[in-house]
């Protein structure tokens, strides 16, 4: 059975599934590959059927996903964004947020695949500001620094840290309602202090995001409502 090995100084094998269904173990740095192999093998049955679930759950998520035409409902920070296309005979694209709509200005020939890639881009690009400003605003409360942040399209986690002080997100957490972006921008943040899932780094996230366990719920049950083009 193929997947992907990820180590760490983790203390136990666990075992996932990345947003396009790749099976993952995270492993201790110390396992021997074939000790591994035993784990996953032990666990088929349980990896079929998830893998099973998870396929049928994407292709449910595809017949949801937008066409991205005017009257499609997109979200910026939990508020909802009606698009707007406008079609021009012009060579770039201009995408403007007014009044509840996003509005999007695009050359005739404009594909799904190109109305795509410049919602992303713009997405991105508000996504690294708006983040920026948040986490500065929240380092400066829990008494830290970062170097810099970084915006992705992870496929098996919101946000990350690096032992640098680097900080990544993923763009789409953008869409999700405010409390649930602050909530990741903060986890990452405490990762600054404790670079573990540890107790502590918990009760620190827990100081900062006091509802934080019901954000990480609506991220658990609505993954698939940022994940709609």
């Amino acid at each position: 059975m193929q997947y992907e090995l990820l180590r760490s100084k983790r203390k136990t094998i666990a075992i996932s599934f990345d947003r396009d269904g790749n099976l993952v173990v995270k492993a201790p740095s110390w396992v021997a590959k074939r000790e591994i192999d035993r784990f996953v093998a032990s666990k088929e049955e349980w990896i079929l059927a998830t893998a099973r679930r998870l396929q049928r759950a994407r292709e449910k998520e595809a017949a949801l996903r937008l066409s991205l035409e005017s009257g499609d409902e997109l979200y910026y920070l939990g508020e909802k964004r009606v698009l707007t296309v406008v079609r021009e005979e012009r060579s770039r694209t201009k995408i403007k947020d007014v009044c509840g709509r996003l509005i999007m200005t695009i050359p005739y020939e404009a594909d799904y695949s190109y109305k795509q890639e410049q919602l992303e881009k713009w997405y991105r690009k508000e996504a690294q500001r708006v983040f920026e400003e948040k986490a500065q605003a929240f380092a400066g409360a829990i008494g830290v620094s970062f170097q810099g942040i970084h915006i992705k399209d992870q496929k098996s986690r919101w946000g990350s840290c690096s032992g640098k002080g680097n900080l990544n997100f993923n763009w789409r957490i953008l869409m999700a309602p405010e409390p649930v972006c602050d909530y990741v921008i903060i986890h990452e943040l405490c990762h600054l202090v404790y670079m573990d899932h540890s107790d502590n780094f918990w009760y620190l996230v827990e100081r900062f995001c006091p509802s934080f366990r019901q954000y990480k719920k609506w991220l658990r049950d609505n993954a698939g409502l940022l994940y709609k083009f």
